[in-house]
């Protein structure tokens, strides 16, 4: 049996399928009837589930050439208030420029795009649902596969769209990675991507079990929630948005659709659709999200801060930062300017002007779309360094909470081959409180440092400093792209760390603390806790917990 296509993980059974011959008929999107199609395997690393029995490559797409759906237009009215409302979320980011439509169908949401003032491009395989959108809307729809287009040299080059809609198709390609690498290389800076696609590993799926509507003939691969964020994050594009996909149809298709699922028991509902009004009803089955992930572009600096390191293994400086113009200076001023090769401020899109005052003092920056959180500007500044070649990967916090002098001692040990990780441990020689720490803290600190110790069966003196630096090939070796965006993310790395078996070496640093470096506040605090809490129990009886396994996404360092 083949890997998965995804991570290359071994696949085990998850739906035996009724070994039904595939047809064009079968591929339209009209057709939701339970069954007809091939095993469904499920791999044991990435959760993704996929369908090998269907034909991949040209023999795909000439299924899809002749694909017909009757009733696709019956319901034309809910896909347009559908389609208005991912044009919504992607109009607060881009709301003019070139948008691309792959997989348009009969080009309902690039009739309302063109109505808004995008212009438009649609690929579309099915030459019934092309000839429709070109010669009864007049749209601009080329039957071609994103990947032949995305390789077009006639104008249509990548760097060309300012929005990109990926709605309803990543589940039906043989090669959905390729598929979000065409569509990152197709956009502009500051570009957006909305992917909407089923999630296999939604409350609704499981609670559905084999008779879940995203069990189809048509549908290649399923991709978890988390898989998808990873490899779209993976890819050098920010997340900005994860929310429920809210569908609109008529109430008789709704009820039919129920019906569908209940096989026997579905003679009522049949009869109950049938005398309903033509209603329309908007609802999400908590199963598909709306993802909205931008390409976007760090802005340098005129005179950098850090300088190469002329040839030795490189070491870049990540920074969040949130609210951070009073301690940019004193960070700056502390970071000599020798000891790594790049600075990377992650702005988590901060009200105040910490873009512009990290610019002014020598730092790259990348600012978030919108606010993600502490472990989401993590996630952010780990690739963007990962993919700049970086070998060593220092995190400051920008609030001067850590001592930046101390970035080459950080960085030391991984570069000896002695580690794979170095925590800057404040209670290693333990002055905390008397460099500012509140007493409530430190005695937290201490109380879940001691229980974590007990449950990861090791003895480290902190696990809640954010003062840290990891090596590339550890960071490459763990999917923390599946992590939280919020603080449990330093919790979550500490539990892969240690389920990969790393090398961890810890070194004392001052503790500093003052209005502007210590904002958590008790609440925060306590909800941090339970959520430590929490990544402990799954540690110890979850081994098959998403994030302990391989990552599906290879962070490669781009050329040039």
């Amino acid at each position: 049996m083949a890997g998965c296509r995804i991570c290359s993980g071994d696949l085990e059974l998850k739906v035996q399928g009724d070994g039904a011959t595939v047809t064009a008929a079968a591929l339209s999107p009209s057709a939701h009837a339970v069954g007809g199609h091939g095993d469904l395997l499920e791999c044991v690393e990435c959760g993704t589930v996929q369908q090998p029995i269907l034909p991949q490559g040209a023999e795909l797409h000439d299924l899809y050439r002749d694909m017909r759906d009757e009733e696709y237009l019956g319901e034309e009215a809910g896909r347009r208030a559908t389609a208005n409302r991912l044009l919504d979320l992607i109009g607060e980011h881009v709301p003019s420029g070139r948008l691309l439509d792959i997989g348009c169908g009969h080009g309902l949401l690039l009739d309302e795009a063109r109505g808004r003032g995008y212009s438009t491009v649609g690929l579309e395989l099915s030459r019934e649902g092309a000839r429709y959108g070109r010669e009864t809307l007049g749209l601009d729809v080329r039957e071609v596969p994103l990947e032949s287009f995305s390789q077009s040299r006639n104008g249509d080059a990548p760097g060309e769209f300012d929005a990109i809609v990926l709605a309803d198709v990543l589940e039906h390609l043989d090669d959905p990675v390729a598929a979000i690498d065409s569509c990152a290389r197709l956009l502009r800076p500051a570009g957006v991507l909305c992917v909407v696609t089923p999630d296999p590993s939604s409350l609704t799926a499981k609670v559905a079990g084999g008779r879940w509507w995203g069990y189809l003939p048509a549908h290649t691969v399923l991709l978890p929630r988390r898989t998808l964020r990873e490899l779209i994050s993976a890819r050098g594009l920010v997340i900005s948005a994860d929310v429920p996909f809210v569908r609109t149809f008529a109430a008789k298709r709704w009820v039919t659709g129920l019906a569908e699922r209940l096989g026997p028991a579905s003679g009522v509902l049949m009869a109950a659709a049938e005398r309903m009004p033509p209603f329309p009803i908007s609802l999400s089955l908590g199963d598909e999200r709306v993802i909205l992930a931008h390409r976007t572009p760090v802005r340098h600096p005129l005179e950098p801060l850090l300088h190469s390191t002329n040839g030795h293994a490189q070491v870049h400086v990540v920074l969040p930062a949130y609210n951070a113009v009073r301690t940019i200076p004193d960070v700056v001023k502390e970071m000599p300017a020798h000891v790594a090769d790049r600075a990377l401020l992650i702005d988590d899109h901060s009200p105040d002007a910490t873009s512009a005052v990290a610019i002014e003092h020598g730092l790259d920056v990348l600012r978030h779309p919108t606010n993600r959180g502490y472990g989401g500007s993590q996630k952010t500044g780990y690739v963007r360094a990962l993919r700049d070649g970086a070998e060593v990967v220092v995190m400051v916090h920008a609030d001067n909470q850590y001592d930046p002098s101390l970035i080459a001692e950080m960085a030391a040990p991984i570069l000896a081959g002695e580690a794979d990780i170095v925590i800057g441990s404040r209670l290693l020689d333990d002055r905390a409180i008397a460099g500012g720490m509140p007493r409530w803290k430190w005695v937290g600190n201490r109380l879940l440092t001691t229980i974590e110790n007990r449950v990861f069966g090791v003895r480290f003196s902190e696990y809640h400093t954010g003062y840290r630096a990891f090596s590339a090939d550890f960071l490459r070796s763990i999917p923390f792209l599946r992590n939280s965006d919020d603080f449990v993310f330093d919790q979550e790395i500490f539990a892969q760390m240690l389920a990969r078996g790393a090398r961890v070496r810890e070194i004392p640093i001052p503790t500093r603390y003052f209005h502007e470096a210590s904002s958590v506040d008790f609440l925060t605090s306590l909800r941090y806790a339970f959520k430590t809490l929490w990544v402990l129990a799954r540690y110890r009886l979850d081994r098959r917990w998403a994030l302990l396994r391989r990552p599906a996404a290879w962070i490669a360092a781009e050329r040039g």
